[in-house]
Order: C-alpha cells, then structure tokens, then sequence
C-alpha cells in the first residue's frame, strides 16, 4: 500500500471483530514505528501489550468502574473542551453532530457501549513515558503513535486510539509491570475492523486547508 492510501485509508476503528492479531505482526508494526523521528534519538517511550486473559481482565474492571460510574482520572491531564481554542471548539462540536447525524439520536448510548468494551479490541498497546518527561517527548510519542496506526493500516488492521483506553490508570497498572516512574500517556487499540458495527459508520471532516495554512512567500 503507497503511503497516500494508507494516509486516506486509515480511519478510528471504534468497534473490532473477534479475530485475533498475530504477535508477528503487532512486534513488526512496533520496529517499522521506531523509524519515526525522535528528539535528539531519546527513544523515551516503553510499550506494553495487553492481549488475551490479561487484556480480558483489564476490561472487566472497566465495565466494573463504568457501571459503579466512576470518574476517569487518567495520568496525562485532560482539559475541559470549554477551555480548549474556539477553533477546537467548533471542530469538536461540528464532530458530536456529525456522530448524531451518522448514528441516530441514540448516538450517545451506541458510542458508549463500545467504549465500555474498550471496542472489542484482541490487542491494546499502552504507551509510556518517564515520569520526568520532557514536553518534547509528547511530540516524539504522538509521531510514534502515527507511524505505528499508519503501518497497522499498510497491514489491513485497524486502530483506535482514545481516551477511554487510558482512564482508569489503577486497572492497568494491577495488569501491568508499568513502573511507578512511568507516567500513562496513550492506548492504541489494534485488530480487524467490524464493518457491521453501526458505530463504524462515524465519520471525521478536516478543516480546509485554507482555514489553517498561512502562506508567507
């Protein structure tokens, strides 16, 4: 797959069939994202894979959490959208209505029944920093993020990467060797997409170039 199709191709995979991922597979998608730039090659992220009983697990204590409602207090600060830019604002308000318009007026309960299942996935990848991390990090992180879903995709998988997979830090680290200096930055979520999964059909518009490009010549 060309770059370009793999770029065009890629979509949030929000709800997975049940088919497992090779291990093969996921560890040459992980050495193909390395090739991703890195801040003077710091290399600083540590990846953990949660596949099979040990992944089952940390999902029953997500719906546990879910059903008790109790409040996602994830390690990476989440801000409130009303705080974000007006130009984010919008983007995100012109996404919830462009949910509700593909899903139906149940969007909210659709949406979150995948989520609650951590959207089926066989494989999550949690991606970790050192506690002392530079902010340049989070830039090295999010290219890495990129270059592995981008690969996933080369490889006919899906991936999702969300909020919900990193909530509730407690679970994952019972699950997890992760070391208390390492802070939870993301969760990949990787596997075959469901094509017939009605929370599938959710679609994402981008901004015209012209709103975000400055030409200075």
């Amino acid at each position: 797959m060309e770059t370009k199709q793999a770029i065009l191709n890629r979509h949030s995979t929000r709800y997975f069939t049940d088919q497992k991922v090779d291990l093969d597979d996921i560890k040459e998608i992980l050495t193909l994202a390395q090739a991703a730039p890195s801040w003077v090659n710091s290399q600083p992220q540590h990846i953990y894979l949660a596949t099979g009983q040990t992944l089952e697990t940390i999902r029953r204590g997500y719906i546990d959490k879910i059903a008790q409602e109790q409040h996602g207090k994830p390690e990476l600060p989440v801000l409130s959208r009303k705080d974000w830019s007006k130009q984010s604002q919008n983007n995100m308000a012109d996404w919830s209505t462009g949910v509700s318009d593909d899903l139906g007026s149940d969007w909210q309960e659709i949406m979150g029944s995948a989520s609650t299942k951590l959207y089926n996935a066989p494989a999550i990848l949690f991606l970790t920093l050192p506690k002392d991390y530079s902010l340049w990090s989070l830039y090295d992180l999010g290219a890495f993020g990129q270059t592995l879903m981008l690969t996933a995709t080369d490889k006919r998988l899906g991936s999702m990467t969300a909020y919900q997979l990193i909530k509730y830090p407690d679970i994952l680290r019972k699950s997890l060797p992760i070391s208390n200096d390492e802070v939870i930055i993301s969760g990949i979520a990787l596997g075959y997409r469901d094509n017939a999964a009605q929370v599938n059909k959710i679609k994402s518009n981008r901004q015209s170039l012209d709103d975000i490009l400055t030409i200075n010549d």
